[in-house]
Formats: C-alpha cells, sequence, structure tokens
C-alpha cells in the first residue's frame, strides 16, 4: 500500500494538450474507455475509485472509475456485464458498467451490509441489511432488500427475516436465495427467499429452517443444476458444537437437510466437479507436521468432501484465521484466503493469511506475503492469479514450481480492498 497525493489531477493536467487525455480525465469528449481485453478491477478505498488493470500484461492502465467514498468488497453479475461495488462510506451500492467504464448508478442503503448479489438480467438485485434502524426496512431489524439495478436504483420490496442477515448465496438457476446469519447470530438456522415471490409478494417470500444437521450455518455452495445446496457448518468456531457440510436438497418443499457430514472447520468451500473443498479454523488446531514446517502455534484445515460418497478426506493443514475466500486458478492451483490469521516474521520464515494447494500434487505453499487476505481473482487463459493482501495487490504465476510471486508487480497507489477479473 502506498498513499498518494492528487495523482490523477497531475496526470491529467499533464496531458491536457491530448484529445485522448482530456476524454480519459473527464474533459469535453468525455470518460474514456480503456479498451482493454482482458480487465481486472481493483477497489481503492483510499481514493474513492476502481483501478482498471491490464490483465493481459500486468501493467496499471492508468484508467479508473469513481465510485464514492470508500468502495470495497465487489460482486460480479453472472454475466459479468455490471459490478456491484460496496461502499462503506457512503453506506451505498455503486452499480457499474463493465463496457462502459462508468456507475449506472446508486443505490442508498439504511444500514452496512456484507451480502448482495446480482440476477441474471441485471435488473434485479438483493442486498442483506442486518440491524436496520427503526425507520427503515418496512420496522423490520433485519431483511433482505429487493433493489432496482437498472432504471430507479432503489429498493423496491422488504423481504423480513428472523436472523440478523450477513451473507446471501444464489442458486444458479436463479430460483432459490440462501441468507445466513453471522458471527453474534447464534441460530441453527437458514433462511430460503423465493425468488419470484420476493419481487412480488417479499412479505412472504421468506421460510425459515432449522434442523439438527445445522450447527452455526455461515455459507453455502450450490450444485451446478441448482437442486442441492451444500451448507457450511461453522461449528465451534463460531460457538457452536462440531463443524459440518449438510447437503440440503432444494427439490422439496420445504427444503430437506440430509444428516451431516463432519469436517474439521468450514468457513468457506469450492466446488470442483465432485469435489468440494472446504476450510476452516478448528478451535485450538496446532501446527504440528505442517508442510511447510512453521513457527506458528495455531492453524487452519483444508479438506476435500466427495459428493458421491459425502465423505471427508484427512485435514491437510492452512494458514489459521478466518477463511472466507477460495478461488481455483490455472494448473489445479487452489488459492485460500483469511483475514486476522497468525502473521509470522521471523529470520527464518514469513507467512501471512494465504495459502496455495495443489489439488493434483496435494503439495501446500504458503507464499511470504504477511496481512489480511481481502480479494482474489484468477485470469482466465493465463497462468495468473491476482490476490489482494495487505492492501496491495500481488500478482502469482502457478506455473512456477511452486507457485510463486511474478518478476513484475503492480503497485496500486492507494489501499487496494477487493480484485475481480470482469472480462469472460
Amino acid at each position: 500500500m502506498r498513499i498518494r497525493t492528487d495523482w490523477k489531477g497531475a496526470v491529467c493536467l499533464g496531458l491536457s494538450l491530448a484529445v485522448f487525455s482530456l476524454a480519459a480525465c473527464g474533459g469535453p469528449g468525455g470518460p474514456a474507455v480503456s479498451h482493454l481485453s482482458k480487465r481486472a478491477f481493483v477497489s481503492d478505498d483510499f481514493d474513492g475509485s476502481l483501478h482498471i488493470e491490464n490483465a493481459a500484461s500486468d501493467v496499471e492502465s492508468g484508467f479508473t472509475i469513481a465510485t464514492g467514498n470508500q468502495p470495497g468488497t465487489m460482486v460480479l453479475s453472472p454475466d459479468k456485464s455490471i459490478t456491484l461495488v460496496f461502499d462503506a462510506g457512503d453506506v451505498q451500492l455503486a452499480v457499474v458498467s463493465n463496457s462502459s467504464e462508468s456507475v449506472l448508478g446508486r443505490i442508498l442503503l439504511p444500514n452496512v451490509s456484507t451480502g448482495y448479489v446480482s440476477m441474471a438480467d441485471n435488473t434485479v438485485g438483493f442486498v442483506a441489511v442486518p440491524n436496520c434502524p427503526a425507520a427503515s426496512c418496512s420496522g423490520f431489524s433485519n431483511v433482505v432488500e429487493v433493489v432496482d439495478l437498472a432504471t430507479t436504483f432503489n429498493v423496491t420490496g422488504t423481504v423480513p427475516i428472523a436472523q440478523v442477515a450477513t451473507t446471501l448465496v444464489l442458486s444458479p438457476t436463479e430460483k432459490k436465495l440462501l441468507v445466513f446469519g453471522g458471527p453474534g447470530d447464534h441460530q441453527d438456522t437458514l433462511t430460503v427467499i423465493d425468488v419470484a415471490a420476493a419481487q412480488t409478494t417479499p412479505a412472504t417470500a421468506a421460510t425459515q429452517l432449522a434442523s439438527p444437521s445445522f450447527d452455526r450455518p455461515v455459507s453455502a455452495v450450490f450444485s451446478s443444476d441448482g437442486t442441492k445446496a451444500f451448507i457450511l457448518n461453522c461449528g465451534a468456531e463460531c460457538g457452536g458444537s462440531a463443524a459440518s457440510v449438510t447437503v440440503l436438497d432444494l427439490t422439496t418443499t420445504p427444503p430437506t437437510p440430509g444428516a451431516p457430514i463432519p469436517v474439521m472447520a468450514a468457513t468457506t468451500g469450492l466446488l470442483n466437479g465432485s469435489t468440494l473443498y472446504v476450510a476452516g479454523s478448528p478451535l485450538g488446531f496446532g501446527c504440528a507436521g505442517a508442510s511447510p514446517a512453521t513457527t506458528a502455534t495455531s492453524c487452519g484445515t483444508l479438506q476435500a468432501v466427495d459428493t458421491g460418497t459425502l465423505t471427508a478426506g484427512a485435514p491437510i493443514t492452512i494458514t489459521d484465521g478466518s477463511h472466507d475466500h477460495m478461488e481455483l486458478g490455472s494448473d489445479n492451483q487452489l488459492f485460500i484466503g483469511a483475514r486476522t490469521c497468525t502473521n509470522v516474521s521471523t529470520m527464518s520464515e514469513t507467512r501471512g493469511c494465504l495459502t496455495i494447494f495443489g489439488t493434483v500434487t496435494s503439495k501446500v505453499v504458503v507464499p511470504p506475503v504477511n496481512f489480511d487476505v481481502t480479494g482474489i481473482a484468477p485470469i482466465s487463459s493465463r497462468t495468473i492469479v491476482y490476490v489482494v493482501q495487505g492492501g496491495e495487490l500481488k500478482i502469482y504465476d502457478t506455473s512456477t514450481s511452486p507457485p510463486s510471486l511474478t518478476p513484475t508487480q503492480i503497485d496500486v497507489v492507494g489501499k487496494a480492498v477487493d480484485v475481480k477479473y470482469v472480462d469472460k
């Protein structure tokens, strides 16, 4: 992270005699677009913009999109045509057109949100709003708001739910929306929202599910056909009893949870074919036998769950912390990111919150970069993965053995928060 002064203004002033530069800086020609074939957006909550990185050559393009005060977490629409950007400073959601590289509209929210999704038609979105002020959200304290992403850019419906809504997971068929509570919500429940009903009769669109098969559910991973959801039960890590994965059958009304599949920990997951990878930090789990060896005394685990036999493989030791990012890069390299991990900096070892696991080789790599991981974005058709860690953008090459930082890195002048690859 390198804090800057008003560098954009200086660049525009220095190039003011060039017509193209006037357009790029918002001159008479209007905002210009980058015309890059491969782009990554990096949110910067220092200067209030998205940096557009050239993801074909890993260089700073110089193009930005002004989105608000403190842009942070981003969500891509299913077709990658729009990006939703949450702005914690203004408590709003910016709707960005990826083609025109401009803000289409801004949706003011009644409270800070950590969960939001977009429908495939890019006209409707859903936002989880926990602890809503009494004067807002139709008088309910915890809701999922239905928002217009195309014309009015406002709230069009309110779905009341029982728990403190923090995480939303939309099925690939877009028929069901799963809602999960946060760390302070100790209900062994989740909410299923009928997406069609939420847009017409939102007051009755939600069904709360409680089951002995749930133990602090925090998120889910859907099967490709949307008929099943693999519920990630945080268990003891979130104040419950035991972590597990529960298969939720969505072909029944109401959906039916199966028996829990025991795992060491489960706060984030990724489905690759018939294998579900889950990661988390079991309480009191040490680092004995970790490879590579570490002086850290607390570690996390990664496990592979066979979705056919519904059994979990042996735990693999990874970094500890609160795991909330998992992406599969090229060369079968699985990137797992965490926050608030045990950072280690000694004469012989530096390790932070990122783990890279070879799903074929079973080799674990912990790069020597400290601090929280807040964004991971594999670049398609390349052996490159962008990672935001500690406010910096880091670029990894999965073709090297082991995967490592590339010789040339992009210096995001400011404080990077999240990264998304926005092209197909």
